[in-house]
């Protein structure tokens, strides 16, 4: 880079010529490390130069022009601290850069490391993204209580009470107290929470001393998770009969979608989002997109749930749902009035499904009729392979049980 025939001035420093593209820097032949760097927009600036500890350390002084420039005169005085600064290890600009960075990370409340955990997370497998009510269930334990249109008073989320709090300035006690404090909430809404805010922890990579949610704390001082474990709440067998009649006598879309959940086991968001399009009804057969272990599951259609397809999809478009009911919750209580059944939702409908099909078919086929991946089993990952003609019977056996406890038969659909 040239340097320039005179001593840097203010005038000089205005005279330079801008570059065609990018920077240039001339220096000035009486101050050594001293010049002015023109970019091709024709901004310039005073900067300073020097070797420390065998490399080149170049730092910007101030403006040459325009609106907050300072003259020549005060850019070399700068240049003097600047270079005695360099020289006892002092660098204004890494500190600078190092301030900046620990404000940012104290800036980072616990809600908005959650909202980027969400949004960034993938899974080791597959590499695909948190599932959308995943997504919505870890950001709802952030959310403060509320009251609804009706009235009616909702929780604040398990979380909420360091939603605000730096990730970086949570303590063991924060998340101990929290823990304490989720109790009357049940042990499993407990532990999920834990789990939420043990995730987010590991991927910021906070490390917090005594963390109660540490292997590695010792264990006075670590709270106890509890196992992940179901919690099975099927329609009683005595009831199954009553409730099966009061869903085929609803007549209607959602008692309809309720039933084929029952017959399939399907989740009821499986349920709502299946599509005209994903329905081989001539081959008797419905595609499940993306399921809650982020694959596609087929369903072998039973007689019975083949015709409340065939119902629902006659006339539509492929893009079109065949059911589309997002909350049956009104329809499965009405059945439940009526049934004596109280306390079963449109999920447990699935624990039903696999309570009847367990005494009716091997292990290994019930997990393939649920979905359900394999897991450490080596066997069943490696070894048992299930037809589809031994599914499609599985189906259809779980169906005829369900179809013969209610004597009169079955609805409209199907006769």
């Amino acid at each position: 880079m040239p340097v320039h025939s005179k001593a840097l001035t203010d005038s000089v420093a205005r005279d330079l010529p801008a570059p065609n593209a990018g920077y240039a820097i001339t220096w000035c032949p009486k101050t050594v490390g001293f010049g002015v760097r023109v970019t091709a927009a024709g901004a310039r600036a005073w900067v300073a130069e020097r070797r420390v500890d065998g490399k080149t350390v170049r730092r910007t002084l101030g403006k040459a022009t325009g609106r907050g420039a300072i003259s020549a005169q005060a850019a070399r005085a700068l240049q003097v601290d600047v270079s005695s600064e360099l020289q006892r290890g002092k660098d204004r600009l890494q500190e600078t850069v190092e301030r900046r960075k620990a404000d940012k990370i104290e800036s980072l409340t616990l809600k908005a490391a959650v909202a980027a955990y969400v949004k960034g997370k993938r899974r080791g497998t597959d590499k695909k993204p948190l599932k959308a009510r995943t997504q919505a269930d870890y950001l709802a334990m952030l959310e403060p209580s509320a009251t609804l249109k009706n009235g009616r008073p909702t929780q604040a989320g398990e979380l909420h009470a360091l939603a605000t709090k730096s990730l970086h300035r949570i303590t063991g006690e924060d998340i101990r107290r929290v823990h304490t404090s989720l109790e009357p909430r049940g042990e499993r809404r407990q532990t999920y929470a834990m789990q939420v805010l043990r995730a987010v922890l590991r991927h910021h990579g906070v490390d917090i001393a005594d963390n109660p949610l540490s292997p590695q704390t010792a264990g006075a001082k670590r709270v106890s998770l509890a196992p992940s474990r179901g919690d099975p709440s099927p329609i009683p067998p005595e009831r199954l009969g009553a409730w099966w009649k009061a869903a085929c006598a609803t007549e209607s879309v959602s008692g309809d979608q309720l039933r084929f959940m029952l017959l399939t086991g399907c989740r009821p968001g499986e349920a709502a989002g299946l599509l005209v399009s994903d329905v081989d009804l001539h081959g008797r057969r419905a595609v499940l997109r993306d399921t809650k272990n982020r694959k596609d599951h087929t369903l072998m259609l039973s007689s019975q749930a083949a015709a409340l397809v065939n119902w629902h999809a006659e006339g539509k478009r492929k893009g079109d749902p065949v059911f589309g009911v997002v909350d049956a919750g009104k329809t499965v209580a009405a059945i439940n009035d009526v049934a004596g059944t109280p306390g079963i939702t449109s999920h447990k409908l699935r624990h039903t499904f696999a309570s009847i099909a367990a005494e009716l078919v091997p292990a290994f086929t019930l997990r393939k009729l649920l979905n359900h991946t394999s897991g450490g089993d080596v066997a069943a990952a490696h070894y048992v392979g299930v037809s589809e003609a031994q599914l499609r019977d599985a189906w259809q056996r779980v169906a005829d049980f369900i179809d013969r406890q209610m004597p009169v038969g079955l609805s409209r659909h199907l006769n």
